[in-house]
């Protein structure tokens, strides 16, 4: 709990463009990441990606603002303004939380790996609808029911394992920076090589059980993996 509990803000539903370099929360059904450290001044965004797709209401714990209903794929800012320690739960599951340490200077620096791993997390915010894929044998045109995302950033993805069942499909998007292509390799031959230009999305539906891994062409550290099951 905070020691400088600030008065409820009116709160600003925003939909925030792809590139940018706010802290961010995604929602799925719990928090990701749950805790986020940040300085004064620095303002944090939360997404809802919950599926299946439905609202939520994030709720302060510390009255920063007003109870704040999100749309699917919508949403909210806020710029942490004092120090302290502030708490955000959603409001029909109160047992979810995740919190925001706002420092006045930067925090110590955490090890190297740590710092990987929670930039990974803090990068998983598509905020805008893929465009149609490109033309593959398993690619799906339209949203399905059981549609997990996985981003493509410079030399990573997010995150880098989804566990699927059998007819399930995951949607790759290429959100690199700066703009430019990627390949992306299925390194169990899956599908051929496919280039995604920025913002692009590529689909394959999974229909049998097993480990998929797959790549980005050139960079071969930048590996991901899909366990069907």
């Amino acid at each position: 709990m905070s020691t400088n509990m600030a008065a409820a803000k009116e709160t600003k539903l925003v939909v925030k463009s792809a590139d940018t370099s706010a802290n961010r929360v995604v929602i799925y059904g719990t928090f990701v990441p749950e805790k986020i450290d940040i300085n004064v001044g620095e303002e944090v965004t939360w997404f809802n990606f919950k599926k299946p797709k439905a609202p939520i209401v994030l709720v302060s714990e510390d009255g920063l603002w007003k109870d704040t209903t999100l749309s699917y794929g919508k949403a909210f800012s806020y710029t942490f303004e004092d120090p302290g320690t502030y708490a955000f739960t959603l409001k029909d599951k109160p047992g979810i939380k995740g919190t925001v340490t706002v420092y006045t200077s930067k925090p110590q620096e955490k090890d190297s790996e740590t710092l990987r791993e929670t930039r990974t997390v803090e990068n998983t915010s598509a905020t805008t609808e893929a465009s149609p894929a490109l033309n593959s044998e398993k690619i799906a045109e339209k949203n399905v029911k059981n549609d997990e995302k996985m981003l493509i950033y410079s030399t990573t993805f997010s995150p880098k394992t989804i566990k699927i069942e059998k007819g399930d499909t995951i949607t790759w998007v290429n959100l690199k920076k700066p703009k430019g292509p990627s390949v992306l390799v299925s390194e169990d031959g899956l599908w051929e090589d496919t280039t995604l230009y920025y913002r692009k999305a590529f689909s394959y539906t999974f229909e049998e059980a097993g480990t998929y891994t797959f790549s980005l062409k050139d960079m071969k550290e930048a590996k991901a993996t899909v366990i069907v099951t």
